[in-house]
């Protein structure tokens, strides 16, 4: 698929940049009543420029005045090459370097300088401009830039910028289409007869008419009601597909006030809106202080603003020029992905500079609040920004597309690690990392292949569970302890029930267990069965239906132990000579001299060796359970049914034996109840 491209300008305000896009297009994008006025932009600007090589590309054109930064910034994110215009009249001034910086921040890492107005200033005036143009360039992406000297209006150099243009385009790659859909909102307005348009450019995926979408945050932080596309334009024209990297405008059908500037359209459920980032900060050198352990700041991504509580976790304080490792709380919340980046801007101007403080790029979200940045911690998101820098700048070949895969890889499972207990859902996978399905797909394949990845299934596709390798021998372990504390607890008992397993199992791992991030959680009921399962293969626990017991848990002995094997015989003996009109345990305990509890766990016993039936609350010697279903089928087969009064002639017994007898042989399928008649099954 070819790859389709935004570029944008950048600069200092009335250094001419609508001018710059209306010569070039032919559109001026300066379209409110008060930038006419004025004559300078205030809004974000549109329009399309058609070259060579690369066809019909979106142009972005942003304000330059200081107050319009934040509308600057929403417009420069997604651009995949910047027209930086300076005047040759004045040279560079306080924007040109914010923008310039502004653009650094967030990766575009092509571009070029437009040096405008050169009609009105003698060659030596030009000459000194491009120097002083190309000293400012030095240490940022544009260093080695191609700087084109050029007029808006006479024209000159406008062909020369327009090819210069198209070439650098051919070294950009394009935005992935096969990513969750993403669309941060740049404007909502409406259209007499059409309705809501929101417009932006497409992060990644693809858009198609009739497809539902969704604003994120939405009301409360919440996804707004999904709305149906109606119709979908790109460069001005009607069309049937959006792509990632187009300048696009969707019609929708909801009202005006059901969507805002900054929220992002995705597909419902595809993707969430959290409040905690993890990130890789850059302080720039012009910055008037250090950034303090734990400051409070404006954030820039997609087209959000947020307020920000930012908290240093490998340092005491940030340092001009620097970087560090922090952990980002915003105040809203905010859709993002690991790879995107953003900006920080303080509420005091820099020296020369505006409020730009610096940047940075998202390496985790949807995560837990740290309280500390551990060796750990540190250790972990140094190897995720080491992948996710290895997965954007991995290239062609045999050995690029293998470092490439082996990061992904490494990303994923690291993500996964990070769950802990609860582990991931295939759609968790997605949402988390950068990465399309099918390179989530072929990762996971070779992460369970490798075994550091277990699958726990999960039905359809999206809801597959995966877990670490780490966390489901940490519940093997948690287990076994459990089990074994019961043991100890009730030695002449035969096992745990699974149900009383999970309950005594309690909240695990996280930071306290050293296994995963943030709270223990309850072990999901899939990862616990796995672990059982692997447990009663390997040896270890012994499963008889829901009882499970260590391998080496010998009851009969701690019953041997505890005097109770010739108490059986005496129970059973009991038992046997009630028949069908057998005592309860509490008279029994009474008529065998022995604690209720010793009778308890003896009728246990017997029912476990098959010479007892338990029938609800009741205890039944086996051997008179089965001579009464000889005689039951019998009677069956000659009479066909059997009245209430007829059972119980039958049994022998009162009401309080035969009710729960009968159920008992319906239960067993033996016999089935037609009105108050029962009637031999099959």
């Amino acid at each position: 698929m070819t790859p389709h491209h935004v570029i944008g300008t950048a600069g200092h305000i009335d250094h001419g940049k609508t001018r710059l896009v209306k010569a070039l297009t032919g559109i001026d994008t300066d379209r409110l009543k008060e930038e006419k006025e004025r004559g300078i932009t205030i809004e974000l600007g549109f329009a399309h420029l058609l070259l060579p090589r690369h066809g019909t590309v979106g142009v972005v054109d942003v304000p330059g005045h200081e107050r319009f930064v934040r509308t600057m910034v929403a417009g420069a994110v997604g651009i995949d090459l910047v027209v930086l215009v300076v005047a040759a009249d004045e040279g560079v001034m306080p924007q040109t370097r914010e923008h310039l910086d502004i653009c650094g921040l967030l990766d575009v890492r092509r571009g070029l300088v437009a040096l405008t107005k050169c009609d009105r200033v003698e060659p030596e005036m030009q000459e000194l401009a491009t120097l002083d143009v190309r000293d400012a360039l030095r240490g940022t992406f544009l260093e080695n830039a191609p700087i084109v000297p050029c007029s808006a209006t006479t024209g000159a150099g406008l062909p020369e910028l327009r090819a210069a243009i198209d070439a650098l385009l051919a070294e950009v790659p394009g935005k992935d289409a096969t990513g969750l859909l993403r669309l941060p909102v740049d404007r909502v307005f409406t259209i007499k007869g059409f309705g809501t348009v929101a417009t932006g450019t497409l992060f990644a995926g693809q858009l198609q008419i009739g497809d539902e979408l969704c604003g994120l945050p939405g009301p409360k932080g919440a996804a707004g009601a999904p709305a149906k596309v109606r119709g979908l334009h790109v460069h001005g024209q009607a069309v049937e597909t959006a792509v990632a990297g187009q300048r696009t405008a969707v019609n929708l059908n909801l009202p005006r006030e059901g969507l805002l500037r900054g929220e992002t359209l995705v597909r419902p459920g595809s993707i969430w809106a959290g409040h905690l980032l993890d990130v890789r900060l850059h302080l720039l050198p012009v910055a008037r202080a250090a950034l303090p352990r734990r400051s409070r700041v404006l954030l820039h991504a997609g087209t959000a603003q947020r307020l920000a509580g930012i908290v240093l976790l490998d340092g005491g304080e940030l340092l001009p020029g620097g970087t560090a490792l922090a952990q980002v709380h915003l105040n809203q919340p905010l859709v993002a992905q690991p790879g995107d980046r953003f900006i920080l801007r303080g509420f005091a101007m820099q020296k020369n500079h505006g409020t730009t403080l610096g940047g940075g790029v998202v390496l985790r979200t949807l995560g837990a609040r740290h309280r500390r940045g551990s060796k750990e911690l540190l250790k972990t998101l140094r190897e995720v920004e080491q992948n996710l820098t290895q997965i954007r700048s991995a290239g062609q070949g045999p050995e690029k597309v293998a470092e490439k895969s082996a990061a992904e890889q490494e990303l994923l499972a690291l993500e996964i690690e990070r769950s802990g207990v609860a582990g991931r859902t295939f759609s968790d996978l997605l949402m988390r990392t950068p990465l399309p399905q099918r390179r989530v797909e072929g990762a996971l394949a070779r992460l369970t292949s490798a075994q550091r990845v277990v699958s726990i299934g999960g039905g359809s596709s999206g809801a597959q569970g995966y877990t670490s390798k780490v966390a489901l021998d940490f519940v093997k372990q948690e287990v076994q302890k459990v089990v074994g504390a019961h043991h100890q607890a009730e030695p002449t008992a035969q096992g745990l029930g699974r149900e009383a397993l999970q309950l005594q199992l309690g909240p695990l791992g996280g930071e306290r267990d050293n296994v995963g991030e943030g709270r223990p959680v309850l072990c999901p009921p899939r990862l616990l069965s796995r672990a059982l399962d692997i447990l009663v293969r390997e040896g270890r626990i012994v499963a008889d239906k829901e009882v499970l017991r260590l391998i080496d848990h010998d009851p009969a002995r701690a019953q041997a132990e505890k005097g109770l094997l010739s108490l059986s015989e005496r129970a059973a003996g009991l038992y046997r000579a009630a028949a069908l009109s057998p005592p309860r345990p509490e008279e029994a305990a009474v008529e065998l001299s022995v604690p209720l509890k010793a009778v308890k766990e003896t009728l246990e016993l017997l029912v476990q060796k098959g010479r007892l039936l338990r029938v609800k609350d009741l205890y039944f010697d086996r051997g008179s359970v089965m001579g009464l279903r000889e005689r039951l089928v019998g009677f069956l087969k000659e009479h066909k049914e059997i009245s209430p009064q007829g059972w119980k002639d039958l049994v022998g017994a009162t009401r309080k034996y035969t009710i729960p007898l009968a159920e008992y042989f319906d239960a067993e399928k033996v016999t089935l109840r037609v009105g108050d008649q029962r009637r031999l099954r099959g």
